[in-house]
């Protein structure tokens, strides 16, 4: 009898040691990913920053000059839309915190609505994910016009 009470604590014992285990070693994956989108965030200033006014026309939605205003135009807009899916698909799997998400969530449905190119067609437009590309359509028909 004493020696099943014994197993039965070392067994408890075992699985709250194991369950600490789990949770540390989750910690770290989302530690990385939030100081990822941080470096990221950075990086995408540096390029706002280079490109100041593209970059506020390509948020307002103000028209554009033709020729290496445009093309610049697009790169930032791809920029901000691809970071914008992997913050969503972070959050959605738990990396990121809904209070990082929804900074640029604010910003989509105005993004999501420029017609500067359209970005679910770009390079690499097939590998989108279908939830974000159903929660960019919805944003954008829910906008007052």
């Amino acid at each position: 009898m004493m020696a099943e009470i014994i197993g039965m604590f070392a067994i408890v014992f075992a699985l709250i040691f194991i369950g600490l285990q789990i949770a540390a070693s989750n910690r770290e994956p989302r530690a990385a990913t939030l100081q990822s989108a941080m470096n990221s965030e950075i990086s995408m200033s540096a390029v706002f920053a280079d490109h100041a006014g593209t970059s506020d026309k390509v948020i307002t939605g103000a028209p554009l000059a033709e020729g290496e205003e445009s093309r610049r135009a697009i790169l930032v807009y791809n920029l901000l839309m691809t970071e914008s899916e992997s913050r969503h698909h972070q959050m959605n799997v738990g990396y990121l915190d809904h209070s990082v998400w929804k900074a640029r969530q604010s910003m989509l449905p105005q993004l999501a609505s420029l017609p500067i190119l359209a970005w679910r067609e770009s390079l690499g437009g097939i590998s989108h994910a279908p939830d974000f590309l159903a929660l960019l359509d919805e944003m954008v028909s829910a906008r007052p016009s």
